[in-house]
């Protein structure tokens, strides 16, 4: 019996999987999301419009995790768009 793994490329991926999510917190009761950056700093923005959009490769722990650190809100998460 032999097992194959399929291999995608991101770009494969990324059209079987076309969601896209902005990363929030609510620990403060209204929303603050992550905005783009700029000058090497991470921003953040009360407005979704205005929020980074992420791809469904960017939702990782590790990503969530490292934002968590540098902004300090325990209770960002990603939410789908």
């Amino acid at each position: 019996m032999t097992t194959s793994t399929v291999r995608l490329t991101a770009k494969q991926y990324l059209k079987l999987h076309p969601e896209k999510y902005v990363m929030v917190t609510y620990e403060f009761g209204a929303p603050i999301f992550i905005a783009p950056c700029s000058l090497m700093k991470v921003n953040v923005t009360d407005k979704k419009e205005s929020a980074e959009q992420w791809s469904s490769m960017d939702n990782t722990p590790m990503k969530l995790g490292y934002h968590q650190t540098v902004t300090g809100y325990k209770g960002l998460i990603f939410e789908q768009i």
